[in-house]
């Protein structure tokens, strides 16, 4: 049946209601293109600033905590992300959403895990000139990732997020960017296991088919599952 979502899905009030409850420690996961990330940089208390930390395997500490920086002929600090969020507007702390964390190097991880432990205990020093930073009163911090299980993460991770959240269907702000008879079938197809079909994916037909026949964007996007995608978008409509 086509929805609007205008009521929020389990998963997604339960993230309102510990963001307006206090807590700064958020894991949300489960499948891929659900608004995880999105959901983490916007949603609750993010006047002072949200940023965003991508992690793999090759990415260094000045993506974290900062470097200086050739501009103009000198040399400057530019602060990574995590300092960022523990700085915020000066005031107040920001929000730091991580994905992946678990793809994060050896000693990236570390000093991840040092920059998203408790306010008392968390600290860093600048190499350059011995400055301690300390996160500001405010500092939240949401992690999102495609893992399913907690076990596979690292445990000393898991201590520091001690609530986490499966997310198993778009947010409704998500879906709205979707044209209506495609929302439904976007709900249904977004946990379906290995049948899964992304929220990205829905947007790309969603696209293309405003420049395209309907069956040939259904073919582009979603190949030899084409014509069942159209079929269910089809009941789907007149449910």
């Amino acid at each position: 049946m086509t929805t609007d979502q205008t009521t929020l899905p389990d998963c997604w009030e339960k993230f309102q209601q510990v963001l307006d409850n206090g807590i700064d420690r958020i894991i949300l996961f489960g499948p891929p293109g659900t608004g995880k990330t999105y959901c983490g940089l916007h949603h609750g208390n993010v006047e002072a600033g949200a940023f965003r930390l991508v992690c793999t395997e090759d990415m260094t500490n000045a993506d974290v905590t900062g470097s200086f920086m050739l501009e103009k002929g000198d040399f400057r600090w530019v602060s990574g992300a995590a300092l960022k969020a523990w700085n915020g507007d000066g005031t107040a702390g920001g929000r730091l959403v991580v994905d992946e964390i678990d793809k994060a190097g050896g000693d990236v991880f570390a000093t991840l895990l040092a920059m998203l432990d408790t306010p008392e205990s968390a600290s860093w020093e600048n190499p350059q000139n011995g400055r301690v930073h300390t996160p500001k009163a405010g500092f939240t911090a949401v992690m999102t990732t495609n893992v399913e299980e907690m076990q596979e993460l690292p445990p000393a991770l898991t201590d520091r997020f001690p609530v986490r959240i499966r997310i198993d269907q778009p947010h409704p702000d998500a879906l709205k960017i979707l044209s209506r008879d495609l929302r439904g079938i976007a709900v249904q197809m977004a946990d379906a296991g290995e049948r899964r079909i992304s929220l990205r994916q829905f947007m790309s037909f969603d696209s293309l088919r405003k420049g395209l026949e309907t069956e040939r964007a259904a073919e582009i996007v979603f190949g030899h599952r084409a014509e069942s995608i159209m079929d269910a978008i089809a009941v789907d409509g007149v449910a």
